[in-house]
């Protein structure tokens, strides 16, 4: 048993002949009798008297209420559904990874909650894999995050790609440069975030000398870009940092030649959420927040976050 075949018997119950029947639901006339047949024979009732003129049997009757019953309980929730999609009022949980949240979100969010006053978040700081985990279990709305996760369960929406700069000590050979090519790099004197952060493995991931033996005194490993900042602004080492988290103009940050390294950010929810516009809303909110270099760029290395 299927929609279309309730749908038949409603239409051949309705025109009482099976050929305007047929063309009210683009079917061939054989097709649609063929299904009727089929559906009867599945429920083991004869629905229709195909004495002349067609009319309901009894039983026929019975079985024809419930499947406008049926069908009209499609018919609300199609409209539940798309009502859903377009609308963005409710209370939200929104999980952001900590290497964004404190220099995304004073962007955009107050401005998109005075915009929309029927729209509330609760807002969590979470790593990747915690946020992936709670998306699974219906425990978080939407996610801001670092992408690609490739999960088969998780609706990824790319929104921008953030340069990731250097940020040098004086004493390095790096702040002398006007651009750094990345594979320079070595793993002498590189700090990094703590285990756990995405963006630690993103930096693993650049740095083509990860694997070699490093030759410094400090092995520091911070929970916070702030720490990494001032590490290097106290002549310690360097550190590879988000353009969010950085002003450029900064005498200590350095652009990598191209092609340059970005993260891609996106919006992140499980395949089952439906609240297309307040996605659509959000994604809008943040391009309008962040510089525009941003939002395209042809010559770029999009770091895998794992």
């Amino acid at each position: 048993m299927n929609l279309q075949q309730l749908e038949y018997i409603v239409a051949l119950d309705i025109f009482r002949n099976h050929v305007k029947a047929a063309a009210h639901c683009h079917v061939t006339q054989p097709t649609l009798s063929m299904m009727v047949k089929k559906l009867e024979d599945e429920l083991g009732v004869k629905i229709f008297d195909r004495s002349q003129p067609l009319k309901p049997t009894p039983s026929g009757e019975m079985v024809l209420h419930r499947a406008r019953q049926i069908l009209q309980e499609v018919k609300n929730l199609k409209e539940f559904i798309k009502n859903e999609k377009d609308s963005i009022e409710g209370d939200y949980r929104l999980a952001v990874i900590p290497t964004l949240a404190p220099y995304l979100l004073p962007r955009f969010l107050n401005e998109f909650l005075k915009n929309h006053p029927g729209t509330s978040f609760t807002v969590m700081e979470m790593q990747t894999d915690e946020i992936v985990k709670q998306l699974k279990n219906n425990r978080l709305d939407i996610a801001i995050l670092v992408t690609p996760i490739d999960d088969k369960d998780i609706r990824e929406i790319p929104i921008f790609y953030e340069p990731i700069l250097l940020y040098t000590s004086e004493d390095l050979k790096y702040y002398n440069q006007e651009k750094v090519d990345l594979k320079s790099l070595t793993a002498d004197n590189l700090l990094l975030l703590e285990e756990g952060h995405c963006f630690r493995g993103q930096v693993m991931n650049l740095c083509t000398a990860k694997s070699k033996k490093s030759h410094h005194q400090l092995n520091y490993q911070s929970g916070s870009f702030e720490t990494l900042k001032a590490m290097v602004d106290n002549n310690y080492g360097y550190t590879l940092i988000p353009e969010l988290a950085v002003n450029a103009k900064n005498k200590h940050v350095k652009h990598f030649t191209s092609p340059e390294p970005v993260r891609e950010v996106s919006l992140v929810v499980s395949n089952g959420f439906v609240k297309e516009t307040l996605l659509e809303k959000l994604r809008e909110a943040i391009l309008k927040s962040i510089p525009q270099h941003f939002k395209k760029n042809d010559k770029y290395i999009r770091v895998r976050w794992n």
